[in-house]
């Protein structure tokens, strides 16, 4: 009888994570959803446009968290670049609905220099270490930009 409860409690438990794991699947699929057809072309700048505020917002809170980390992976100074830069990015993304995407792709590299924003002569006001450290989110960022343009 112990053995038919033990097999039964793994058998149960194996089902619990093949749903959990569908349901995270399923949920992260979501986020990479095109646009809904029947949009107009407003609703459709709207919908990528908020996309890529989203990204912002993450490397944003990533500068932030990295300057809350002991030791610091950001600078206050640097952190603040970010904040300030993610500020600009998304008045200008609010301010221009059509054809803002060159210009939020041209200031992400003037702030990290990274090769995949742009190309160039570029001198950040981020360290290098600080810019390794927000290279997954800018690549993120990069990614979704792409999308939308």
């Amino acid at each position: 009888m112990t053995r038919d409860r033990l097999y039964r409690r793994v058998e149960v438990t194996a089902w619990v994570v093949i749903v959990l794991s569908s349901l995270v699947i399923a949920i992260s699929s979501l986020g990479c959803a095109p646009t809904p057809t029947p949009l107009t072309p407003d609703a459709t700048a709207a919908f990528y446009s908020t996309r890529v505020v989203k990204v912002l917002d993450v490397l944003r809170d990533a500068a932030i968290a990295g300057n809350e980390l002991v030791p610091q992976k950001l600078t206050t100074d640097s952190t603040r670049q970010v904040v300030i830069w993610h500020k600009t990015a998304v008045k200008a993304i609010e301010g221009v609905p059509n054809g803002w995407q060159s210009a939020v792709k041209a200031s992400l590299y003037a702030l990290t220099c990274d090769p995949r924003a742009g190309s160039g002569t570029c001198t950040s006001p981020l360290k290098p270490a600080e810019v390794q450290w927000l290279t997954p989110y800018v690549g993120l960022a990069v990614v979704i930009l792409a999308e939308v343009q």
